[in-house]
């Protein structure tokens, strides 16, 4: 007896494969520590939430100066979250991603106030992602340019991504599985070279760092101010010699945090470490001959280099701190 119709074609859709179910969309939350924010902070977090499911800042102690800003993102539908206290930067993006995961992000991006992420860049960051074998073991993508300035892959993976040893924290996109399997920011540093110390880690616990490829954000790395030892300008045709100037508050932070990862890292990566000491000799002349505060810059020095070779973490000590801020 012929079989019925729809009798055969239940017997033909049950030995059909099964269509494969698109997987969910990741989710994707934004963290970002501020500190004294201004109305540009409030245009850059807007232009943030368009490309993310939820946006975190979190503020650094700045009190009652931020109250504002800090109330129209809140009535805009991003979350704010406030700090007793000026802690630093490790600090806050540490708070920031505990909220995150705990919201169920499955990837985090980390951005400074002051960064211009340009449309689309989340997504190129997860595209990058979905390209990476699993042999890859990819874990944090960041930007392929800053300011029109490129990165230069050391590596390239087998997929053909480009590779970086490490990168500035801000345009981080970051895996769960990476956040979670490496740890919290180092809250020792407080500020300058967390992001080192970071990128360090995450190599270390079997990740790799990858680039977007064409992507470029908008990051303030300092201001550049004319280059005058003791005073004399020095002109070239095109104007005065320039370089980036830091203030001696972060100066004592940049000399005594690159010092201790130094001492950390220079049994397994002597050349590395022997980079960074190249790298900053120059910068570190400059301050000392050429900087608006020389003598303060000198002390922010010699207390940083004293307490990088004894080990010293956390805040600036309260006193340094009243000395080279006022």
């Amino acid at each position: 007896m012929p079989q019925p119709r729809v009798a055969r074609d239940r017997a033909r859709a049950d030995r059909a494969p099964a269509e494969a179910k698109p997987k969910p969309k990741p989710k994707v939350i934004a963290v970002v520590p501020t500190y004294h924010p201004d109305v540009a902070v409030e245009a850059h977090m807007k232009a943030l939430a368009r490309q993310v499911d939820e946006v975190i800042v979190v503020d650094d102690g700045t009190g009652p100066a931020a109250d504002d800003v800090l109330e129209r993102l809140t009535a805009d539908s991003i979350r704010v979250i406030r700090l007793s206290s000026n802690a630093g930067i490790a600090r806050a993006l540490n708070v920031g991603i505990r909220a995150a995961l705990e919201a169920g992000a499955d990837y985090v991006v980390n951005t400074d106030q002051d960064t211009e992420l340009p449309d689309g860049y989340v997504d190129a960051c997860l595209a990058t992602f979905m390209l990476a074998n699993p042999v890859t073991h990819l874990g944090i993508v960041c930007t392929d340019r800053v300011n029109g300035q490129p990165s230069i892959p050391t590596w390239y993976s087998p997929e053909g991504l480009g590779l970086v040893p490490e990168a500035i924290q801000s345009g981080f996109v970051l895996s769960r599985e990476c956040l979670e399997r490496t740890g919290p920011f180092d809250e020792r540093l407080v500020i300058d070279c967390v992001d080192t110390e970071y990128c360090l880690r995450v190599r270390d616990r079997g990740f790799r760092i990858a680039v977007a490829k064409d992507t470029d954000i908008k990051h303030s790395l300092g201001e550049m101010v004319p280059f005058r030892p003791f005073g004399i300008p020095l002109r070239h045709r095109d104007g005065e010699h320039e370089y980036q100037y830091h203030s001696p508050f972060r100066q004592y932070y940049i000399t005594r945090n690159n010092i201790d990862l130094v001492f950390r890292n220079v049994r397994r990566r002597r050349r590395w470490a022997l980079a960074v000491i190249k790298r900053q000799i120059g910068p570190t002349f400059d301050a000392i001959v050429s900087g608006p505060k020389r003598t303060k810059h000198t002390v922010a020095i010699f207390v940083g280099t004293l307490h990088g070779f004894l080990r010293v973490r956390g805040p600036i000590p309260a006193g340094l701190r009243r000395f080279l801020t006022r």
